[in-house]
């Protein structure tokens, strides 16, 4: 599998926007718990949107997208393959024998 980089851009936050929202959140934690998803960000002013998703190739990954809620909402869709991606490890928390 490859990583890519998506930058989408977000046409001005409205109503309708905010009523696709919960559903969309919804599959994109669902895409996080089949591991298809590797990160996932929301700019402050809610216009940008960045995600590293984990896919076979560029179509694969694009499609993907294409099935975002949001979708018919983003003005700009930008992909990057990317060599590699990292992130910290998730770590569970001392024991405390207390």
């Amino acid at each position: 599998m490859a990583a890519y980089l998506f930058q989408l851009e977000l046409s001005e936050f409205t109503d309708a926007i905010r009523a696709v929202v919960p559903a969309h959140r919804a599959h994109i934690n669902k895409l996080f718990s089949e591991g298809r998803i590797l990160s996932y960000s929301v700019s402050i002013n809610r216009n940008l949107i960045w995600c590293v998703i984990n896919a076979e190739d560029e179509q694969e990954a694009m499609e993907m997208v294409l099935a975002f809620p949001l979708y018919p909402h983003f003005v700009e869709v930008f992909c990057h393959a990317l060599l590699f991606h990292n992130t910290l490890p998730a770590t569970l928390p001392g024991i405390s024998l207390n």
